[in-house]
């Protein structure tokens, strides 16, 4: 698959006036079409790109369309549009009196939350990537109204002294938020139909909550599919953004915080537990993924 060149968030959101910005890695925009040019922001890229953000729209007023993944989308108020990087956009226009809230989230951002941390529901994660526009009733668009104004009214303390911790627990908040609206739209919400790709992927995953705590190359996967290592990589990369190696060590660092959460357990068991040839390869690999120790992070947590 070729690369796509990326629209860092900044570069987008230098289009558009009010903006609150949390350390250029969250940012909350009013869009409104009538102060602003006469298309908002995407004209210079007709051609295809990613985002290299998770991209948030809730629609208010007029009309838009963009295309997704080659899948042209209209959105018209009480919208909710959900771009991941992982979304091919190509070319987007609005009405001249379209309103929106728009928010970016800056996948260094979303590492840093417990949200971020769980392997994700492998059908909930396609269903969305498969539907990212929903529509809204007008009072749930009024409540996600309120959770972003809350949203940036703690963007805008500054002074406090958890200023990051304060905006992760913001974020996550309205994240939960959505999602429970969300839930309760199944049935108006397509089933996806999964590519051979998409089937691969999700038979990783499968594979990879069963297997992650014994099983850490690339090659035991792809052998239980029946693929090569390097095509699995790749399938994973284009889908999702992230390699094979990358998948696996997230999963055995999820399982790793768990287990140094529990007392009882010495580093050691922990290493054992988690198949590593001894403590000290353990903590190596631990302390490249967290940049702290195994023993710094359970004092800390």
């Amino acid at each position: 698959m070729t690369n796509l060149p990326l629209i860092e968030m900044t570069v987008v959101s230098d289009y558009i006036a009010s903006t609150d910005n949390f350390q250029d890695v969250l940012t909350v925009t009013d869009v409104d079409k009538n102060i602003s040019s006469s298309r908002y922001g995407y004209e210079e890229y007709t051609d295809p790109v990613r985002l290299n953000a998770l991209f948030l729209m809730l629609v208010l007023k007029g009309e838009a369309r963009v295309s997704l993944d080659y899948v042209p989308y209209t959105l018209v108020p009480n919208s909710f549009l959900t771009v991941m990087p992982t979304h091919i956009i190509q070319g987007a226009e609005a009405s001249s009196d379209f309103k929106a809230i728009m928010i970016m989230v800056h996948k260094t951002f979303m590492e840093g939350l417990n949200i971020a941390q769980r392997t994700p529901s492998m059908n909930n994660y396609m269903i969305l990537r498969k539907n990212p526009s929903t529509e809204l009733l007008p009072e749930e668009t009024q409540h996600l109204e309120k959770c972003i104004q809350q949203l940036r009214d703690k963007m805008r303390q500054r002074t406090h002294a958890f200023h990051k911790e304060l905006m992760q627990n913001a974020f996550v908040a309205f994240m939960l938020e959505m999602a429970n609206i969300m839930v309760g739209k199944k049935e108006t919400i397509a089933r996806p139909t999964l590519s051979r790709k998409e089937e691969i992927m999700n038979e990783f995953v499968n594979l990879l909550i069963q297997h992650c705590k014994y099983e850490h190359h690339v090659s035991f996967y792809a052998g239980k599919l029946f693929i090569t290592p390097q095509y699995l990589s790749l399938i994973l990369k284009e889908i999702s953004g992230k390699s094979a190696n990358k998948w696996i060590d997230e999963a055995l660092m999820v399982e790793a915080k768990i287990l140094l959460k529990m007392p009882n357990l010495t580093v050691q068991q922990v290493a054992d537990e988690l198949n590593f040839s001894d403590q000290s390869t353990f903590g190596k690999f631990f302390k490249k993924n967290m940049g702290v120790s195994p023993m710094e992070y359970r004092k800390s947590s």
